[in-house]
């Protein structure tokens, strides 16, 4: 990688697995954006105090009109001749509202595909948008599930976006094949592991979620992955010579 700065743009950065993802990703060097709706103060120092430049960006991502406004103010403050790699984790998700297609208020529907979809795919047409014509490596990762292959009861909007981001990834990977400086991007199903969704899952009712007691199961057999770790081996990836775009990958490709 080169010596000049790294600039990464995180999605739901203030807990999780951006979170964890952002602290194996702070270091000298490296300039984080923080994006999130909630107060990221201690994040900051925590980061800052690993030796990253760090800069926490409050924004509702539900907001869609706002969104390329808001891409365009995090380029402005970023310097082409001094940057040498720009990334963007588009890793801010939810699983709310579980529960069969039509049970559920349909305001909480929208927010969910505005979560999981309309807002990461706007986001990266942003950042190609701002940074084609930029030499640097320019890499985007889109977080995925497993759901994106496998339709769940009670999980129609969730499995749906997942599905669709990872068409979209491989679609803009055969698209940026033909250009001069290419933005690579990838897919990452980081599987199932102990955040706040996880637990969020293991407290739905067996009506609205039939498979409720296999997450549970697994949880207390310890079967659940440790975002931390998994946080650092995708982090590895990103920074990697190789960068696998237009595939989607998983924890065990890592």
């Amino acid at each position: 990688m080169s010596e000049r700065k790294k600039h990464i743009i995180i999605t739901g950065a203030s807990k999780g697995f951006g979170r964890d993802l952002s602290v194996h990703l702070a270091e000298s060097g490296t300039v984080l954006h923080l994006v999130a709706r909630s107060d990221m103060s201690d994040q900051v120092h925590e980061l800052e105090a690993r030796g990253a430049e760090v800069h926490a960006w409050r924004q509702d991502l539900t907001l869609t009109g706002e969104l390329n406004d808001f891409l365009a103010g995090i380029a402005a403050t970023i310097s082409r001749q001094d940057t040498g790699y720009l990334g963007l984790v588009n890793n801010a998700g939810m699983i709310e509202p579980v529960g069969p297609a039509g049970k559920y208020d349909y305001q909480d529907y929208k927010k969910n595909l505005e979560i999981n979809f309309v807002a990461p795919l706007l986001l990266a047409h942003a950042f190609i948008q701002q940074f084609q014509a930029w030499s640097p490596v320019k890499r985007v990762v889109m977080i995925s599930s497993g759901a994106a292959g496998k339709p769940y009861h009670g999980w129609s909007h969730y499995c749906s976006t997942k599905a669709g981001v990872d068409m979209f990834v491989r679609t803009i990977g055969i698209e940026q094949e033909k250009q001069r400086y290419p933005v690579e991007i990838m897919a990452f199903n980081p599987g199932r592991i102990g955040t706040d969704m996880q637990k969020t899952i293991r407290e739905t009712s067996e009506e609205d979620f039939p498979m409720v007691h296999d997450f549970i199961s697994a949880y207390r057999e310890g079967k659940i992955g440790d975002s931390s770790e998994i946080a650092g081996g995708l982090a590895r990836l990103m920074m990697a010579e190789f960068f696998p775009f237009g595939e989607v990958l998983s924890k065990r490709d890592l």
